[in-house]
């Protein structure tokens, strides 16, 4: 990548004074370390709680913590836990709404509209090598219908997996999970199309039944999925809904400032911000500056 791709970016000097950039970087750091406790403090909580509660645990998928010793309202720890929840949780809903998308009707490079002009291609072909070459391209639209519902399903129940495994954080969780599940269709009207609920309650997709609803009906299956009102229209939107018009504090059932959520004075929504931004920047890459003061953030806060 270029050096100059980042001009325009606070500190940047586009004479390539590095010695500038750094130390404008650096000023960001302290400014960001001036606002999060201290390292000391940070081990001694850190030490504090591991000889308390040697039992305590953290779930991975979840992000969430139980602990049988002291409780330690307000650590570090703690907000960690919490900052780890909401990334966890906004990733889950952003992976639905992307799989939503892929089979929404109006989408025109979606796989319903990539099936269909196979479709009317092959409809088109006249010679026989047209029509082997036209039924192939179909075949393969088929395939992309079938993996993009399975990969809907699969971000479907991982989503509501892992909002059952946190609904105990706050109303607002447990009302977005049920909300969520109530994004489905009837058991019958899924079954038209090959999809149904498990014995868990979780969608799974008949892959054969799939396909001879697309052989014998391809537009019946796009309305159901992806048409007003369908399963994955209704999914993607209800994940949009949330991400967009809820509430950090809501979701995390804390305050906006204070022991339960605050980190040094910080609110949640700025803490949850940081480790935002710091994502953001790991994803871009190590040559990704857009967001270089999260190196400082993470140098000062997880050191």
């Amino acid at each position: 990548m270029a050096i100059g791709g980042v001009s325009g970016y606070p500190g940047y000097n586009s004479a390539l004074d590095y010695q500038s950039w750094v130390d404008n970087a650096t000023s960001q750091a302290k400014d960001l370390e001036s606002r999060l406790p201290s390292k000391t403090e940070s081990t001694s909580k850190t030490e504090s709680t591991s000889k308390t509660d040697s039992t305590s645990k953290t779930d991975k998928v979840s992000g969430s913590s139980s602990s049988s010793g002291t409780k330690n309202t307000g650590s570090v720890g703690a907000t960690n836990s919490t900052a780890t929840f909401l990334l966890n949780y906004k990733q889950k809903l952003q992976d639905l709404e992307s799989a939503s998308e892929k089979l929404l009707a109006g989408n025109s490079k979606g796989v319903f509209a990539k099936y269909e002009s196979a479709l009317a291609a092959l409809e088109k072909a006249g010679t026989a090598e047209e029509k082997e070459a036209a039924q192939a391209s179909v075949d393969k639209a088929k395939e992309n219908v079938i993996a993009a519902v399975k990969d809907f399903a699969e971000k479907f129940n991982s989503a509501v997996s892992f909002l059952e495994s946190n609904s105990g954080r706050s109303s607002t969780v447990a009302n977005q999970l049920a909300s969520l599940k109530r994004s489905l269709k009837t058991e019958d009207a899924m079954n038209t199309i090959g999809l149904g609920l498990d014995k868990s309650g979780r969608l799974e997709v008949d892959e054969e039944e799939l396909g001879k609803a697309l052989d014998q009906n391809p537009g019946f299956v796009k309305n159901v999925m992806g048409g007003q009102f369908g399963i994955a229209q209704n999914a993607g939107s209800k994940a949009g809904e949330i991400l967009d018009f809820t509430p950090v504090e809501k979701i995390a059932a804390v305050s906006q400032k204070g022991s339960n959520g605050g980190v040094g004075g910080e609110s949640l929504s700025e803490y949850y911000s940081s480790f935002t931004n710091f994502a953001n920047f790991a994803k871009g890459g190590a040559y990704n500056l857009s967001n270089y003061y999260a190196v400082g953030m993470l140098l000062n806060t997880f050191a």
